[in-house]
């Protein structure tokens, strides 16, 4: 399957990706709001006139942060190159309760899990350039890893996009929403709607 689908970039990247990125749901965005909520709690009756700042620069920077992962996303899938795994080195993370993703193949798993969350040192090779991701999770299997062709030392592992991809014979990407997105769309609007909200009724 994999040596089937070794079509040479640029490779036609979806509008589904750009839709996907906007809307995935991000924990470490949200855990930025949330320390913002206890930050203009706490300021909202001695700062008043400093809420207004604190809404803007929280949108901006979750903004550029989310427009930047889209661009490297769409870069990846673009000129990405199908890279050849060599080893796999695995520790353990600690424990945690996590909405993992884990790839075989192609094939992406997104659930909830409980227990050990790992981190594998992934080395590859794409063409005669060599590199090395880390992947954190569940232990990587045989997940496909893209290499970006302009950059072989940067790479993703397929696990790592926010939609489901397979790349045809002609060098064209399929991209589908994973079950259950839409609500972590609603999730992901609802925390910006937020931020917006606060922005306009602290100018107001």
């Amino acid at each position: 399957m994999l040596q089937s689908v070794r079509t040479d970039p640029p490779h036609r990247v979806p509008p589904t990706v750009l839709v996907a990125g906007a809307t995935v749901w991000n924990r470490r965005e949200a855990y930025w709001f949330l320390i913002a909520v206890i930050v203009l709690a706490a300021c909202w009756s001695r700062y008043p006139t400093q809420v207004p700042y604190v809404f803007a620069f929280v949108l901006l920077g979750a903004l550029v942060f989310r427009c930047r992962s889209i661009a490297w996303w769409v870069s990846v899938l673009r000129w990405g190159v199908i890279a050849d795994v060599e080893t796999v080195d695995t520790a353990l993370r600690g424990g945690r309760n996590l909405r993992l993703a884990h790839a075989t193949g192609w094939n992406v798993q997104r659930r909830w899990y409980t227990g050990v969350i790992t981190e594998s040192a992934v080395r590859y090779r794409a063409g005669d350039a060599r590199g090395h991701l880390f992947v954190r999770g569940l232990p990587f299997t045989t997940g496909v890893v893209l290499a970006h062709s302009r950059q072989p030392s940067s790479a993703m592992a397929i696990s790592d996009f926010p939609c489901d991809l397979q790349l045809d014979g002609r060098g064209r990407w399929a991209a589908a929403l994973p079950r259950g997105f839409w609500l972590q769309a609603l999730a992901t609007a609802a925390l910006y709607g937020y931020g917006v909200a606060g922005l306009i009724i602290s100018l107001g």
